[in-house]
């Protein structure tokens, strides 16, 4: 059987679809979703539209990611009238607030519904952990050589652990457990006009079956993608953390955790108190210059 492995989708609508028509032209027979399905491009609606859609037409189960929890828990800071915690328009939060009033009641209660992990079974296959982060927290990081991946290896109960989040694809071995990380279709590392997904598809040797995996690299229009950024108004919203997103989709360098510690840290030598999501963007400017990030804006 042939399973499709799709994350971090990023509201990238065109790179989903490129992976989506693929596995199903190799007929694959059910898909697991590893969440981040929005933020980072314009097409949340269209994105989430996409999704529902899908799951009716194949079997699918779906995770949540930490971009949905950031949509959640911006839901609850304004229903619970904390304003120190509302987004604002600019390259620290604008591009969360872009996507937030772009979903519906639908969209979070379907968000809330979903688990940080789950464990896929069927009969005769070996179980997979399944997690976007870890088995914890959707936040967490298990780089394919971290100390912390081997950690939560040791601690499954499961052959196999499938994760996302770090837009790093590829496979490691520990102790006689394999983890596989799908990598990124939205905004993929390294690899520009290229979605990452993968498909798992099972071997048999001695009458035992094993998890194979194929890891994609699907090309897609990423040139369109930058334009309908400009077109719809996201550059403008969140000029600097964009344009380090765009500078991601047209050449796979990535400088955007490393521009907004820099402008926090900027932001702090003049007041203490300077805390995300209020960072001026002048500082955000003088970050990206020292990081090599264009300004976009106009070309």
């Amino acid at each position: 059987m042939k399973i499709g492995v799709i994350s971090d989708i990023h509201s990238n609508i065109v790179a989903l679809k490129a992976c989506t028509s693929y596995m199903e032209s190799v007929s694959c027979e059910e898909y697991l979703f590893l969440g981040d399905y929005v933020s980072d491009t314009p097409y949340a609606r269209e994105t989430m539209d996409f999704l529902y859609d899908f799951r009716e037409k194949h079997p699918c189960r779906f995770l949540r990611g930490n971009r949905e929890e950031y949509m959640l828990s911006q839901r609850e800071a304004l229903a619970n009238n904390r304003e120190q915690e509302r987004w604002l328009w600019n390259s620290a939060s604008g591009n969360l607030l872009f996507t937030y009033e772009q979903l519906t009641e639908k969209d979070f209660d379907f968000f809330q519904s979903l688990p940080i992990t789950f464990r896929y079974e069927k009969e005769n296959y070996p179980a997979i952990t399944c997690c976007h982060g870890s088995p914890e927290s959707a936040r967490e990081l298990l780089q394919l050589t971290g100390g912390n991946t081997k950690a939560w290896l040791e601690k499954i109960d499961t052959e196999y652990m499938l994760c996302a989040h770090t837009h790093f694809p590829g496979e490691m071995q520990y102790e006689g457990k394999t983890y596989f990380n799908t990598g990124c279709v939205g905004i993929a590392i390294s690899d520009c006009g290229f979605a990452q997904c993968m498909i798992l598809e099972d071997v048999w040797e001695d009458g035992k079956a094993k998890w194979s995996p194929t890891f994609l690299k699907i090309p897609y229009d990423n040139k369109k993608v930058v334009e309908d950024i400009k077109n719809d108004g996201l550059l403008d919203k969140a000029p600097w953390f964009i344009n380090s997103n765009i500078q991601i989709l047209l050449t796979g360098v990535d400088n955007s955790a490393q521009m907004v510690s820099l402008a926090l840290a900027k932001a702090q030598k003049v007041d203490k108190e300077a805390a995300w999501p209020k960072i001026e963007e002048k500082y955000f400017a003088e970050a990206a210059e020292e990081l090599g990030i264009p300004d976009y804006r106009g070309k």
